[in-house]
């Protein structure tokens, strides 16, 4: 009896087939995933932008004279009603944003002569992302000086 040996150098184009077949299997379930992550990339991108916009607004402001009204016409912030100012937009990095701003004097303890505002703001291309920055505002008056 005779044997043959045969050389065994690679793989059988079947065995290739099977393996690019299981590939191809992984591959297909990992798609919907990197898809899903690139969108949810691209939401998030957008909001930081937003919320990076609302921050940038409100460093443009340090007084309440800045916003053009006086302590008087505001609401205390433990009240229900905020003061709300009108709308207006800004244009930061080459984009478009409409800007609101709600304030009211916060006072409690001995905190005195400070506004809280609340900068929102929100992107005309995307009006569903919204950015938000608090900041606190002095009165400008702090124990009878300017």
């Amino acid at each position: 009896m005779k044997l043959y040996k045969f050389n065994e150098k690679g793989f059988t184009l079947i065995e290739i087939m099977v393996s690019l077949t299981i590939l191809a299997i992984v591959i297909v379930a990992f798609v919907p995933m990197f898809t899903q992550a690139a969108m949810h990339n691209k939401i998030n991108g957008n909001t930081l932008k937003t919320n990076e916009a609302a921050h940038v607004v409100a460093a443009e402001y340090e007084k309440i004279s800045d916003l053009d009204i006086t302590a008087s016409q505001l609401a205390s912030c433990s009240s229900a009603k905020k003061s709300k100012l009108p709308n207006f937009t800004k244009t930061i990095g080459g984009k478009t944003y409409t800007v609101d701003v709600d304030v009211c004097r916060y006072e409690t303890g001995q905190v005195e002569n400070l506004v809280k505002a609340v900068f929102t703001t929100t992107n005309g291309e995307r009006p569903e992302t919204k950015g938000i920055a608090r900041k606190f505002l002095t009165v400008g008056e702090t124990n009878g000086q300017s």
